[in-house]
């Protein structure tokens, strides 16, 4: 089954107030004990082993974030399974964390929601604790809604198995005339005979989301089908390998995203980048990164507002009340106002980016949209 979460990114950050005593540092410790502002420590949880290691850039973005600030940043080994998550999430509770942002997709966060610790990033949307800047749940309605607003009114679904929970959020989101779904199984050989159902239908657009092996296999079908409709896709399953693989299959690919896409000319991503390379001038600056950046922004703007003590219940009550949050232009100003559906009661970033593809590389302005409303229609 296809599951988008943010950008899927298997890295989390542990905020720490003061010193750490942590069993699972890997990095020497960066903190300016003459800078302004309190003391606490970052603790980066990523998979450095095992066979599922990504975003190996987004430590040293951290790091470049909090550069000048008291603060520590220190790695953790998730080893990329479900019990290293545990034991990173163990280490939070134990070194007293004041915020963990998360980043790992499908991760376990049960035992720092049991200590009120607050999380941000890739987070389930209806904990207490919880902040979920990610974008996640909005890549599919915003898919939808942007398809739409070019005035597609019969869609095609193509995705995996399994994904018929976000074919419903599609079908949802807008009033259409028709919907057509094509539910691949992921070790399925041929796929034209599920995309001849979207040619039988007459579709004026397709939605479509799978394992990035797939991709070309998909766009591939279409082409053969002889549908010559916009397409989109969500930016986070378009890494470079894919890309390379589709050639001029990409081109006229609508990409949705949740962050600017670095390979488009865009004033916050060369400023964002200068900032960073003047830190640190061997740092690959990707959507991933971008996150991370304005993830730890975030937490710098909630512990401003912290007068005395930065710790878990100080920081989630500065969190609950941030308005109009800067997260360095990553993305609009964030105010952490709950939804009025309770299944995304604390999904605080329903803002997308749409760009078309050409050459490989994101074209157009990449101008947000909020699905705010949409996506708590397609949810109800």
């Amino acid at each position: 089954m296809f599951r988008v979460h943010g950008r899927c990114h298997l890295f989390g950050v542990v905020v720490v107030v003061g010193l750490l005593a942590s069993a699972c540092s890997s990095s020497a410790p960066t903190a300016s004990s003459s800078a302004k502002g309190p003391s606490y420590t970052v603790q980066f949880d990523v998979t450095e082993s095992g066979v599922s290691q990504q975003f190996p850039e987004s430590p040293a973005i951290v790091e470049a974030a909090f550069h000048g600030l008291p603060v520590t940043v220190d790695n953790c080994d998730d080893h990329g399974t479900a019990s290293g998550n545990i034991d990173c999430e163990h280490q939070a509770v134990v070194n007293h964390a004041a915020v963990v942002i998360e980043g790992t997709s499908g991760a376990d966060q049960s035992v720092l929601a049991a200590a009120g610790i607050p999380i941000i990033g890739v987070t389930n949307d209806t904990s207490s604790n919880s902040f979920d800047l990610s974008a996640a749940q909005s890549l599919f309605v915003g898919m939808a809604v942007v398809l739409h607003k070019q005035g597609c009114e019969r869609v095609g679904v193509v995705i995996d198995e399994g994904g018929q929970p976000e074919a419903a959020e599609v079908a949802n989101s807008e009033t259409w005339q028709s919907v057509t779904d094509a539910f691949i199984p992921v070790t399925a050989p041929d796929l034209s005979p599920y995309v001849a159902k979207l040619a039988q239908a007459h579709v004026q657009c397709v939605i479509t989301a799978s394992l990035g092996s797939q991709i070309p296999q998909i766009l591939t079908a279409i082409k053969q089908a002889g549908l010559k409709v916009p397409i989109a896709i969500p930016g986070v399953i378009l890494n470079s390998q894919i890309l390379g693989a589709l050639g001029n299959l990409s081109d006229g690919l609508v990409e949705i995203e949740s962050t600017p896409d670095p390979s488009a000319i865009s004033p916050t991503v060369t400023r964002i980048t200068k900032e960073i390379h003047a830190i640190n001038p061997s740092a690959k600056v990707t959507a991933a990164a971008l996150d991370a950046w304005a993830w730890s922004k975030i937490i710098q703007d909630a512990a401003a507002k912290i007068h005395g003590t930065v710790d878990s219940a100080s920081m989630l009550s500065a969190l609950n009340s941030l308005s109009n949050a800067q997260s360095d232009g990553v993305y609009p100003p964030i105010s952490m106002t709950p939804q009025p559906n309770a299944a995304n009661r604390r999904d605080f970033d329903t803002n997308v980016l749409s760009y078309v593809l050409k050459n490989g590389k994101a074209t157009g302005g990449g101008v947000f949209v909020n699905v705010g409303p949409e996506l708590n229609a397609a949810s109800g």
